[in-house]
């Protein structure tokens, strides 16, 4: 009768070790790690960006198909979830891994952290989001955020040129400081609009042209819809811009949610980025002119490549670099309504 009792008690105790192993657990799955080549993947967690569940799917994907094991990460783009990323990133390099997949949630946090300067053997593999200033990150995997832009503002501009008119009015929605890749959409624009919005032919009511100006707080739709009720009290009621430069489809929809929700059914000329299902509906029917395809596969291929490389040693192909950062751009494809 002892011996049972105490074999019942062992039992009791190792299950609860084992949930209590199952809870902490919580914010990462897939956490058998190949013991040779120990790699992490680091990612927001899509609550915000739909796009995030797919770069997830596809990146499991495509380190399956080179036999490469990870540990996944995921966390949400707020203060608190830029922290918990920062904790992640410690766990994952305690635990071993000596390779790592990252788009971070607030780069600044990494970099204040110090952790990864203090293991200066652990390699960072950018995926989509820059992250230029820590010798940590040997590669990145993304697409060309300059030529994003570039793409937008064009779109805008041939709208406009064609039009034949003499001037139209247009506002600005960029992202938050906490994404590098932000200020590079935005620059990539102005390339491509300055001039025009410069002599007057392109009027900004708001008066809002600087990237200061023009970045919203965060990424969420929430956050856009606060910017452009910011932007539509410059005109009267019932009036809108004639185009929105739009950085991505979360914007996007923010925009005509404002708009639509002041009354207003006739959309402007609307940009976007991600190809996102809301957006792919809302070009359809005509809300949405534009957004920009990246192509996730061919990123999460990319990325899998260049980790493949490192971890065997064999040359990865690439000929461009950011400052002097290696690079593999994934490719752009601009989806309008003729597209479907």
């Amino acid at each position: 009768m002892r011996n049972k009792f105490f074999w019942l008690l062992a039992t009791i105790i190792m299950c609860g070790a084992m949930l209590t192993g199952l809870t902490s657990c919580s914010n990462s799955d897939n956490i058998s790690i190949d013991d040779k080549n120990k790699v992490a993947v680091l990612l927001p967690d899509g609550n915000y960006i739909d796009r995030w569940i797919s770069d997830k799917a596809n990146l499991k994907e495509a380190l399956n198909a080179y036999g490469i094991k990870a540990a996944f990460y995921v966390a949400p783009e707020t203060p608190e979830g830029a922290m918990l990323q920062v904790e992640q990133l410690k766990q994952a390099i305690d635990d071993g891994v000596k390779y790592i997949v990252l788009t971070y949630v607030d780069y600044e946090k990494i970099n204040e952290s110090g952790v990864l300067e203090q293991h200066p053997d652990v390699k960072v593999i950018c995926h989509d989001r820059l992250f230029l200033d820590n010798p940590s990150v040997v590669y990145i995997s993304t697409a060309d955020t300059k030529e994003v832009g570039r793409l937008q503002g064009q779109f805008l501009l041939n709208h406009f040129e064609s039009s034949g008119a003499a001037s139209m009015t247009m506002e600005i929605l960029e992202g938050p400081l906490t994404d590098v890749n932000s200020i590079n959409f935005y620059d990539g624009a102005m390339e491509i609009l300055k001039n025009n919005i410069d002599n007057g032919k392109l009027i900004v009511k708001s008066g809002k042209t600087e990237y200061s100006d023009v970045m919203v707080d965060s990424w969420t739709v929430a956050d856009g819809k606060k910017a452009m009720i910011d932007r539509l009290s410059s005109y009267e009621e019932g009036q809108r811009p004639d185009m929105i430069l739009a950085a991505i489809d979360n914007q996007a929809q923010a925009v005509i949610e404002v708009l639509e929700e002041a009354g207003i059914t006739d959309m402007p000329v609307i940009t976007g980025q991600d190809n996102s299902a809301i957006s792919q509906a809302y070009i359809k029917s005509g809300k949405q002119a534009m957004t920009i395809d990246k192509n996730l596969k061919d990123m999460a291929n990319n990325t899998a490549m260049i980790l493949n490389g490192l971890i065997s040693n064999t040359p990865i192909p690439s000929g461009q670099s950011i400052s002097n950062i290696p690079v593999i751009y994934s490719k752009l494809t601009v989806i309008t309504k003729d597209s479907y």
